[in-house]
């Protein structure tokens, strides 16, 4: 395909360019109009008590802290393994999750081994409205301090020695995502115009094969009937052409000479013999 072949195909077809486009532009506006998401991350740290006599049993040291908190996390997701982002920094919106939530340990560890460096939990929230994410926010963090408390409780400690709780930030800041829109309406732009020149192209190219089809024109595949220097049919009054038999059955009966070979009133010569 040559720029000459493709620009005369886009003029003919220029309806189909035009509906291409137009359905490009409506797909940016819904891209335009379409709402952003709201979003929340913070980090609840667990501490451990400032005194160690009488220890707390759940959480003497900070290496039992991190294992505490490690509980903490398969209780509140439901004893339902969660799955880790490679980063602890990977958001809700990064991971494509506009409407949900998620608890769990930072794990700086790699492919083959975790690393939990603190005793801490990540809580993360999305939602279409501020308040929705602010709501799940304080909801999961007081289901974490109880959840803490519970287990706590139920292990004798007293409340003066129990593991202490921090937030970082302190505040739950809501924040709002909408995407990179200019970026996301230059690829629509691009992709919209270069598939309906594709589609141009295509659909001329399937129009122009059925008109030639339909006029019978010979577009080389045809079986061609076979001419002589002088122009004339060599297939003969019958058009057999190739497919004519050759070898002595194709003389039997006939004048084996070439007309003008006889003289006048001389019989032509026969091919077979005579009685």
């Amino acid at each position: 395909m040559t720029v000459e072949d493709f620009v005369p195909a886009v003029l003919r077809r220029w309806y189909v360019l035009l509906a291409g486009l137009l359905l490009t532009g409506l797909v940016g506006l819904v891209v335009l109009k379409t709402p952003g998401v709201y979003w929340a991350t913070s980090k609840v740290y667990l501490l451990v008590p400032a005194t160690t006599y009488p220890p707390n049993q759940l959480a003497p040291d900070s290496g039992a802290a991190i294992e505490f908190a490690g509980l903490i996390e398969t209780q509140i997701n439901g004893g339902i393994p969660v799955r880790r982002a490679t980063s602890p920094d990977v958001t809700l919106v990064d991971e494509g999750i506009y409407d949900g939530w998620a608890v769990f340990q930072p794990d700086t560890g790699g492919q083959w081994a975790h690393n939990f460096p603190e005793s801490s939990l990540i809580v993360q929230a999305s939602g279409p409205t501020a308040e929705i994410v602010r709501t799940r926010m304080n909801d999961l963090i007081a289901r974490i301090e109880k959840l803490a408390t519970d287990q706590e409780a139920a292990a004798g400690v007293p409340e003066k020695f129990r593991v202490d709780f921090t937030l970082s930030p302190t505040v739950v800041a809501v924040q709002y995502s909408n995407g990179h829109r200019s970026r996301a309406l230059a690829i629509l732009a691009a992709l919209g115009v270069g598939v309906s020149l594709a589609a141009c192209w295509f659909i001329d190219r399937v129009v122009q094969t059925r008109r030639r089809r339909g006029n019978g024109t010979d577009d080389g595949n045809r079986d061609a009937r076979v001419r002589n220097t002088a122009g004339g049919d060599q297939d003969g009054p019958g058009r057999e052409g190739a497919g004519a038999p050759s070898g002595p059955e194709a003389h039997r009966g006939g004048d084996g000479s070439a007309p003008g070979d006889a003289g006048p009133g001389e019989p032509g010569v026969r091919d077979h013999p005579g009685p």
